[in-house]
């Protein structure tokens, strides 16, 4: 159901959990710049032993005890971060429930997302009851098309595509990640966080989400903190306390 790490995410720490991608069937926030720009439709057309898994997990996604099965799943691989979406999205409001149930009965676990789908009303009101979860971490995925949404939770933050090199965010934005070809150029010196991995400075040391954390460490501020786990032959301790 799960898969262990990538290249960008990084090869222990974090699980990720991918659905098809580019279709409003199962990205219904897609926007014309998303899908010109997204990277797993690529990686979807390129790796077709992938797209395979893909279309199985959406249909795992569709049955009635998805909920449970991953919920044994994070057990039994001993899971503490999980990617939810690498690509695709919340397909619809039953779907976002199931994992608003995983989460809330998976408090050792630290899930995080972006999204689009908070242009769906009935499924926006699902993921903001996600965010409110102490650990989970909930990003609204923004750009040009979408705009910055006028009602944003207070444990939501800002991710916005910028796709050319005067694509500047609004001021709202959180973070920024920028397409492969901008990757090389500068960082502004008024810019919002730009993804790590995705600035001149990452080919320096080797940047992955697992290390950087920006997006799925808990919030400052939450309630409780999160033990994480990681497994003995990883080259921080055996057990870490995320504040």
């Amino acid at each position: 159901m799960l898969t262990r790490g990538n290249r960008k995410l990084g090869r222990n720490r974090i699980w990720s959990f991918t659905l098809p991608s580019g279709t409003l069937e199962t990205c219904p926030g897609l926007t014309p710049t998303c899908q010109r720009h997204c990277y797993a439709i690529a990686l979807e057309r390129f790796r077709p032993a992938a797209a395979t898994r893909y279309q199985r997990n959406l249909a795992l996604a569709q049955r009635r005890d998805f909920a449970p099965r991953m919920r044994a799943f994070l057990v039994a691989h001993a899971v503490r971060v999980v990617r939810i979406h690498v690509g695709g999205d919340f397909v619809s409001p039953r779907y976002a429930r199931a994992w608003c149930r995983i989460i809330r009965n998976s408090p050792g676990v630290q899930f995080y997302f972006y999204t689009r789908t908070w242009r769906v009303p009935e499924t926006k009101r699902v993921i903001d009851r996600m965010a409110e979860l102490p650990n989970c971490r909930a990003w609204y995925s923004v750009d040009r098309d979408t705009g910055i949404p006028t009602d944003v939770p207070e444990r939501v933050r800002l991710a916005w595509l910028a796709t050319t090199p005067d694509d500047r965010p609004p001021a709202e934005v959180n973070l920024v990640f920028r397409i492969r070809r901008l990757r090389s150029l500068p960082v502004p010196p008024d810019s919002p966080t730009i993804c790590p991995t995705e600035t001149p400075r990452s080919g320096e040391r080797a940047v992955t989400c697992e290390r950087c954390g920006h997006c799925w460490r808990p919030n400052p501020g939450s309630r409780t903190p999160l033990t994480l786990v990681y497994p003995a032959q990883e080259e921080v301790p055996s057990a870490r306390t995320v504040s």
